[in-house]
């Protein structure tokens, strides 16, 4: 076992040993739990001039394991997760396909040791190439603002925090060339409101990407 993955099994033993969704002991999410989470992914109803998809409805069991995974280091959960988001993209198409993930804010980065978002897109990546769907992560982005997190805010606070949050990566952009007949789809771990990625969006395609569709691991129930 490579020392990364042994420190995350440790962290896993002391925090967690409990499912994220109905607190049974001995596992951190139970097949009952993610049968149930499982069987939600499909088409958000988020009014955008792309598809977004989510693997599930950010409440109870899902929201449960993101914040474990996110906000406790309870490492285990980036398989199921990455599985969820991976299903989510494969709603939105089944060729080959580039995944964009949001730049995080650096404060949380150092706070948690870690990428979480990446970590799952990265095991997404994974799940969907071993599906015939070849899949890999391309860093096109880069956080120029970094105006915080949204917690707490309000939708209109947090466009505003958002806005010219993001830039593009010239050097990573020429590699596309490289792509031919991948689709780009831009991931993320909750979509709230939806703003941080339709800057993303936004962001990409002033520098002349076209993106197909935006997958999240979950996505707020909230009619749009």
């Amino acid at each position: 076992m490579q020392r990364g993955r042994l420190i995350d099994a440790c962290v896993d033993l002391v925090l967690s040993r409990a499912c994220a969704g109905c607190q049974v002991l001995g596992t951190t999410l139970c097949p009952n739990c993610w049968a149930a989470m499982a069987q939600q992914v499909g088409l958000h109803p988020m009014r955008t001039p792309w598809p977004v998809a989510t693997g599930a409805r950010y409440e109870n069991l899902a929201k449960a394991a993101i914040i474990a995974h996110k906000e406790h280091g309870v490492r285990s959960l980036t398989a199921p997760l990455g599985t969820l988001l991976a299903g989510a993209i494969a709603t939105l198409t089944r060729g080959p396909t580039l995944l964009v993930t949001i730049p995080p804010h650096r404060r949380s980065v150092q706070a948690r040791g870690a990428d979480t978002a990446l970590l799952i897109a990265q095991r997404a990546a994974r799940v969907l190439s071993r599906a015939h769907q070849p899949a890999q992560i391309q860093p096109l982005l880069r956080r120029g603002l970094d105006n915080g997190k949204h917690v707490g805010r309000t939708a209109l606070q947090r466009q505003a925090a958002i806005d010219g949050a993001f830039q593009t990566r010239p050097e990573q952009i020429a590699k596309l060339k490289n792509f031919a007949g991948y689709r780009i789809i831009v991931v993320d771990d909750v979509i709230t409101t939806g703003a941080t990625t339709q800057e993303a969006v936004r962001t990409l395609a002033a520098a002349g990407v076209q993106v197909a569709g935006v997958a999240a691991v979950a996505g707020t129930p909230a009619r749009w």
